[in-house]
């Protein structure tokens, strides 16, 4: 029976009329994430360059025209460079409201404009004047000897010097140009299509002094991450750096353990051998050589002098006193490294000699 109810009541219910509302609630994927996709996707199919960023990132000289939230704009820092980029002939496209990152486009609520001191005073260097409160509707934006149709509203007016308030208004300043638009809605995704609004932003990219990239901020200020990417490899690196000095300093070895049992003693003579071999890899024993040769050259002169010789007769003064060919005096003293054993075993033989007779009572 309690099955037959549960039945009935689902028939009851499926048999109902209702009604299917469709909502817009936004895009999906890039298009939620970043409100200028169509108009970036539009300028590279005018076959020009995009660079799009979340936060604040200086122009640089190969940028053409920025477009950029003013809200972006918080600070004398980012002021005063951009200012400088506009001055060297960069064209700003700066959008007063419905520009920020978080703006929904299909709520209708926005977050209202903030303009900084610090851009208010560089607006008005330019001849451009905010004013706060007036709001404006417009339907026609007259720029470069054309008029293009657009949608735009605002709670805020902008005007040229003393001209007629607007939406719109665009002045040069040093060798570039600054152009301010009250209502940012009209290059996001939602709004390009409509009317002119996409021909209103190519003619802007056309009255740009110098041909380069178009730039698009779509943040609202510094990002935690951003900071982190362009800042934290450096730190990685030194702490990667500090870490193997640590390393190196503080390890006692690297590389397998030695085993546990003691190494052999070896004897004197062994040790001999060994050292022998070191340092005829070295340098054929060269540097066991310069001590016997210094000092049998260095008791050879003084001798020579003491009998009355001149210093250039030490090798033939020595070869006499010791027996010894000139020639062999010769090799003995010179500075050549020994060709194999038998060479250095003959040149040692010879300085021993040579030292010998030189210390003998009779030379003193």
């Amino acid at each position: 029976m309690r099955y037959l109810a549960i039945l009935a009541a689902a028939c009851f219910l499926t048999a109902c009329d209702y009604t299917e509302v469709v909502r817009e609630t936004g895009y999906k994927g890039k298009a939620r994430l970043n409100p200028w996709l169509a108009a970036e996707r539009f300028v590279e199919r005018m076959g020009g360059e995009v660079s799009s960023v979340i936060a604040w990132t200086a122009p640089g000289a190969d940028d053409a025209l920025w477009l950029v939230p003013a809200s972006v704009l918080s600070n004398e820092s980012f002021t005063r460079r951009m200012e400088e980029w506009v001055g060297g002939g960069g064209h700003l496209v700066l959008l007063l409201e419905h520009a920020d990152a978080q703006t929904n486009d299909w709520t209708g609520r926005h977050p209202p404009p903030v303009v900084e001191p610090a851009l208010r005073a560089m607006l008005e260097r330019a001849r451009i004047r905010l004013h706060d409160g007036d709001k404006t509707k417009a339907r026609r934006i007259r720029f470069a000897d054309e008029v293009f149709k657009v949608d735009a509203v605002s709670d805020c007016a902008v005007s040229k010097g003393n001209g007629k308030n607007g939406v719109f208004a665009t002045a040069r300043l040093g060798e570039g140009r600054i152009t301010v638009i009250t209502d940012g809605r009209i290059f996001r995704n939602r709004w390009i299509a409509d009317n002119d609004h996409a021909a209103l932003l190519a003619a802007l990219i056309e009255a740009s002094e110098y041909e380069g990239r178009v730039g698009f901020m779509r943040g609202a200020g510094l990002s935690l991450w951003s900071l982190l990417r362009e800042h934290l490899t450096p730190v990685l690196l030194g702490l990667a750096a500090w870490l193997v000095l640590w390393l190196w300093k503080s390890l006692s070895r690297f590389g397998p353990l030695e085993s546990a049992t003691p190494p052999e003693q070896r004897g004197y003579d062994q040790q001999l051998e060994a050292l022998g071999h070191f340092h005829w890899k070295l340098d054929h024993a060269a540097a066991l050589l310069r001590p016997l040769r210094e000092q049998v050259s260095e008791s050879g002169h003084r001798a020579c002098l003491a009998a009355g010789r001149s210093a250039d007769d030490l090798r033939i003064f020595l070869a006499e006193r010791a027996g010894l060919p000139p020639v062999r005096v010769s090799l003995a003293l010179s500075e050549t490294i020994p060709a194999d054993s038998a060479a250095f075993t003959r040149t040692t033989a010879d300085l021993q000699l040579l030292l010998k007779v030189l210390n003998h009572p009779s030379m003193t």
